[in-house]
């Protein structure tokens, strides 16, 4: 089996046909389609059993529900292929999406990707290129690639994942996306990009919009990729400070900043005590750091940013949690 497509399902009934139908379309036949349903609780359990009678490439799982990275790393333990590419279950794919990428994945040691139809990303992914070493570290920075984070529309070497232990975490709620293509990157040597949107975004109401985890969960998002960043920049030949710059200014600065938010825009009920002990313990540089790094735009991020940066840290939840109320009234 060539590759292991991977489709994680919850609750997805209405858009899940579609979905299955595009792949089972694809040019490229060698195949196999795993499709794991984390608990659904709508129509989606019996589509995909449907779907697994009708075509022998398909295998479906059902568990309870554990979340997108639980169900993402149980379908890659029981992958066969040599190359492993996601699709989210309210999605479609192009005809050609397996093909290109197959096609592109001359050597094992790389990572393939290609452009997706989101509004959002438009313009990351410009042109057919092959990189590898320095030049891909340099590539990736400067074209923030890393705005790319989801695993759909990306081609991984299976063999890589394995002998590292590339996983999805699973103890955080969000950027597990991000951290496992950090991680991936950090042991790979070569980056192959096609700009061709064989990947097609269904933008769903509410879809684009999140909340805040809690504090916990969103800091520990941040250390796993301010650890992965640290060493995918190491890898050029610069001084200290520019690398800590370029840390900084690529994805971890927002993700600091976003767990700092949690604490005054989140769901937590805890005391201000808790949370000034919490703002406390955070090592005094990553307020500096930050600092260099984060481009606030607007003015109520320039006054968010400043009180960070200078770890004002009364002034920021008194303001702060001020500012998420109002806005939650509009």
């Amino acid at each position: 089996m060539s590759v292991s497509v991977v489709i994680p399902v919850y609750n997805t009934a209405s858009y899940l046909p579609a979905c299955l139908d595009s792949i089972l379309a694809q040019t490229f036949t060698d195949f196999e389609l795993l499709v794991v349903d984390d608990g659904s609780t709508d129509a989606s359990p019996a589509i995909c059993d449907d779907y697994a009678r009708r075509d022998a490439r398909i295998k479906v799982f059902h568990q309870e529900n554990a979340g997108v990275s639980a169900a993402r790393n149980f379908a890659l333990s029981h992958a066969s292929g040599k190359w492993a590419c996601f699709v989210d279950s309210d999605d479609t794919v192009l005809p050609g999406y397996l093909a290109e990428m197959v096609s592109a994945a001359t050597y094992d040691d790389s990572l393939v990707m290609s452009s997706i139809s989101d509004p959002l990303f438009q313009g990351l992914v410009t042109e057919d290129i092959c990189l590898q070493g320095e030049e891909m570290v340099r590539y990736v920075l400067h074209h923030s690639l890393f705005n790319l984070c989801g695993p759909v529309a990306k081609l991984f070497s299976l063999r890589v994942l394995r002998e590292h232990n590339i996983s999805f975490p699973e103890g955080i709620h969000y950027g597990e996306d991000l951290i496992f293509l950090q991680h991936y990157m950090n042991k790979v040597d070569r980056l192959v990009l096609r700009k061709s949107e064989n990947y097609q975004v269904t933008q769903r109401e509410g879809s684009l919009s999140r909340g805040y985890y809690p504090f916990k969960s969103e800091y520990q998002c941040f250390q796993a990729c301010l650890t992965e960043m640290t060493a995918f920049v190491g890898r050029l030949n610069e001084t200290a400070e520019r690398r800590r710059a370029l840390v900084w200014r690529n994805r971890t600065s927002e993700l600091f900043l976003h767990s700092i938010k949690s604490l005054y825009a989140g769901s937590e009920d805890d005391g201000w005590r808790v949370k000034m002990r919490q703002l406390r313990a955070i090592p005094a540089e990553y307020f500096q750091y930050f600092g260099d790094g984060f481009e606030p735009q607007g003015f109520t991020s320039r006054v968010i940013s400043f009180l960070v940066r200078h770890r004002l840290f009364t002034l920021l939840l008194l303001m702060g949690s001020s500012y998420e109320r109002a806005h939650r009234m509009r």
